[in-house]
């Protein structure tokens, strides 16, 4: 069941309210943009987000065609902290079109409890098979 969270990037200039089902799981991927930076993330619908502030701080990475089809995937980060709060998506099949992956560590109100308890959902992102594990996942 979905909770309304509130987040925001380390210096607090992006926030947003995000409705975030925990219990649909916290997904670790290795591919090179989520194992560099440590990203943790939820998926959740497009309408499912709504920035409250920051809009003119938000910088837009969009990896390079050697990483991700370009225009598919938009990573968001903050120009004055640099803290990546989530990433704009777009998969027809799985999410039925735009999606946000929230980066789970940027909810400001989210319990130590509910985190722990959230199912861990390996990505192989490396080898563009999100829909399955690694067959290594410790150092995720």
């Amino acid at each position: 069941m979905p909770k309304t969270y509130r987040g925001s990037c380390h210096c607090g200039a992006i926030r947003f309210d995000a409705d975030i089902d925990l219990g649909a799981g916290i997904r670790r991927c290795n591919c090179s943009f989520c194992l560099k930076l440590g990203y943790r993330k939820a998926l959740i619908p497009y309408e499912a987000l709504r920035i409250t502030a920051g809009r003119e701080v938000m910088k837009d990475y969009q990896p390079t065609p050697l990483h991700w089809p370009p225009g598919d995937i938009n990573h968001y980060h903050c120009g004055t902290c640099g803290a990546h709060v989530f990433s704009r998506g777009y998969l027809e099949k799985e999410m039925g079109g735009d999606f946000w992956a929230v980066n789970v560590a940027c909810l400001d109100d989210a319990s130590e409890v509910e985190l722990a308890a959230a199912p861990i959902i390996y990505e192989d992102g490396k080898r563009d098979r999100q829909d399955r594990p690694p067959e290594i996942t410790a150092y995720l």
